[in-house]
């Protein structure tokens, strides 16, 4: 741990805060740098975005559709191919969806309610692939330059007493914060399989950590049209977070599951000699060491490609669907007509319009910020967008992962999670929103 990582340990961090935890001035707003940066690349792609989107979402289509097709038929595809393409049938469902749906908008071959219904959908995509330019390459600097593993030891000493899991599980927990949820829930049920973790500790690191990623935030901010709150609305995520991590594992149904491995424990890591801020540096500098600029290439091109090719057009997809159903059909009208009532005591402008967005983040994060997107009040959206980041238990990825580890959470326990953390945090995120917004 020699002064030169020290410095680069140090330089790096200050670029990824500085990209995307300090505040700017621009344009009559406050925004982050990567924030202003995705304006400015989306004003620029303007004239072509749409063509751009429409060409993306068909090739993403086309490759996943190649790759399961080869899959059914027992037949071998290029490594990258399914790296890349590879999904479930029901995402590839929804990427065909996807192309039909933004192709006919486009080309104004739906009825006109149809279209209006689906169109900050599809515009949606030319944001996604602003933003996916503007952060991809700077988001390294925030999480694979040392600060991760830094705050990863400074917390060692809190995690066991105020989450209870392992001591060791500190890094796994900042992992899961700051990164793609989807890999981080994927991680802990890999930890766990190997013995790392029991049932209830991965359950509970599942179920309270992994939240979506730096980049998804951004995009449900922007589809929002909250994005001038970012850096407020993200704080405000840690602070609930850290909360609802704190409480829910001491209620049902966290507090009833077996504490059993499924393997063999491995070794516990040993703390060592030093105390545990000079860890913290070294395991920081040790990260600093391994950066490099062809590093960050690869990790961008990984982040943008993931972005565009996955997440835009299944998020779309589901989006429209959501829209419609919400617009078109009375189901979640139904369900949410108790939602309604708390929003409207809670005195949430527009109560029972939103009402359907609060429980649709079941079904998948991203579709509450689609369902508000025409809400004149922003602190109602910033209400909801707040509300579906911090509800982390969606069915079509983090559930998914959750009910397929067999951890003793069934459907049943997800939706109580579910409801849980919605009706602990809505009254936070309510009071929090007049101080903000």
């Amino acid at each position: 741990m020699g002064k030169k990582n020290i410095g680069k340990f140090l330089f790096i961090s200050c670029i990824g805060v500085v990209s995307f935890l300090i505040p700017f001035h621009f344009e009559g707003s406050t925004n982050i740098l990567v924030g202003i940066l995705t304006t400015l690349v989306k004003r620029l792609l303007s004239p072509v975005s749409k063509a751009v989107v429409l060409l993306l979402i068909a090739g993403s289509a086309a490759g996943s559709s190649y790759d399961y097709v080869m899959g059914k038929k027992g037949k071998e595809v290029p490594e990258w191919v399914h790296r890349r393409f590879g999904v479930s049938g029901i995402y590839l469902a929804s990427k065909i969806f996807t192309l039909v749906m933004v192709f006919m908008c486009n080309f104004h071959l739906l009825p006109e309610h149809v279209i209006r219904a689906s169109q900050d959908m599809v515009e949606l995509g030319s944001t996604l692939l602003a933003l996916a330019i503007a952060l991809s390459f700077l988001l390294s600097f925030l999480t694979d330059g040392g600060l991760m593993e830094f705050f990863g030891e400074i917390t060692r000493p809190f995690v066991r007493p105020m989450f209870r899991v392992p001591s060791d599980a500190s890094l796994d927990l900042i992992a899961s914060w700051v990164g793609a949820s989807n890999a981080a829930v994927l991680l802990s049920a890999e930890k766990f399989r190997k013995g790392y973790y029991t049932k209830r500790e991965a359950a509970i690191v599942m179920c309270n950590f992994s939240l979506v990623s730096i980049p998804f935030c951004m995009v449900v901010a922007e589809a929002a049209k909250v994005e001038p709150y970012f850096l407020p609305m993200y704080l405000l995520l840690c602070g609930l977070g850290i909360f609802l991590a704190m409480v829910l594992p001491r209620i049902y149904p966290l507090n009833r599951l077996e504490d059993v491995y499924v393997a063999d424990r491995p070794e516990r890591r040993k703390a060592g000699e030093q105390n545990f801020f000079s860890r913290a540096v070294a395991s920081g500098c040790g990260a600093a060491e391994d950066f490099s600029l062809q590093k960050v290439w690869k990790t961008g091109i990984n982040t943008m490609a993931s972005i565009l090719l996955n997440l835009m057009p299944i998020g779309i997809g589901w989006g429209i669907l959501g829209m419609l159903t919400v617009n078109y059909t009375p189901i979640f009208g139904w369900l949410s007509w108790p939602m309604g009532w708390i929003l409207h005591l809670l005195g949430v402008e527009s109560a029972f319009a939103v009402a359907p967005a609060t429980l649709a983040g079941f079904i998948d994060m991203y579709i509450p910020a689609l369902l508000v997107t025409g809400i004149a009040s922003v602190r109602t959206r910033f209400v909801i967008a707040s509300l579906s980041l911090i509800q982390i238990i969606y069915i079509t990825e983090v559930g998914a992962v959750v009910l397929q580890a067999k951890l003793g959470v069934d459907l049943k326990r997800l939706a109580v999670i579910f409801m849980e953390r919605t009706l602990i945090a809505l009254p936070i995120i309510v009071l929090a929103s007049r101080l903000i917004v």
